[in-house]
């Protein structure tokens, strides 16, 4: 064998050998919980977003890929809060259509959570469980406008999401975090038409 051809061989063996180490590096251990964090700021007063929460049947104009949201029950338990299933169907891609079933609790007229209790693909729950999120409505710092600060929490199951999560775990929880933060502060933002009449349903339903 030529010199050369050896020594890609050894190089290559060797970067194998270091990628498999590393991968199995970053999997090993016990799962563990990612979040995720981020703020905007809107022109609009709390009072505003504050409809904007609780309007459920207007969610898909600030929900990445949502296409309608419909009550799967209406959540007469106040511990738990109704549960929303959300259609998600990215833009032009009717075939990754999906359905995703939150459970909601509105904590204060300022502070939202969900929970999501089933996704129709099962791909998420082979990856992370406990999925959640939250917005709260804050007042902006200079007293002017809101400050919109979503949150989310995820637990990781198995090797690969370990490995994927100690990567780029930002990454793992911006594709859970569905709320579109900029489309929620930024009413021209959105997909909705301009000057559409909004639903006045309210949670709970």
């Amino acid at each position: 064998m030529h010199p050369h051809s050896r020594k890609v061989l050894l190089t290559a063996a060797v970067i194998a050998v270091l990628g498999l180490s590393t991968r199995a590096l970053l999997s090993r251990g016990p799962d563990y919980e990612l979040t995720f964090e981020r703020q905007v700021r809107s022109s609009l007063a709390i009072e505003e977003l504050r409809q904007e929460l609780a309007t459920s049947r207007n969610w898909p104009e600030w929900h990445f890929n949502a296409v309608q949201v419909e009550p799967v029950q209406t959540g007469e338990d106040t511990a738990t809060g109704p549960t929303l299933r959300l259609l998600m169907e990215p833009p032009k891609k009717e075939w990754k259509r999906f359905e995703l079933d939150l459970q909601v609790h509105q904590k204060s007229p300022d502070h939202l959570e969900a929970k999501v209790v089933r996704e129709s693909k099962g791909r998420l729950e082979k990856l992370l469980s406990e999925i959640r999120w939250s917005i709260e409505l804050l007042p902006a710092p200079d007293g002017q406008g809101t400050l919109i600060r979503g949150e989310a929490h995820a637990r990781t199951i198995g090797p690969k999401a370990r490995m994927i999560g100690r990567v780029v775990p930002r990454v793992v929880m911006n594709q859970v975090f569905y709320p579109d933060l900029e489309a929620l502060a930024h009413p021209e933002k959105r997909r909705g038409k301009t000057g559409e009449k909004r639903d006045g349903r309210l949670l709970p339903f």
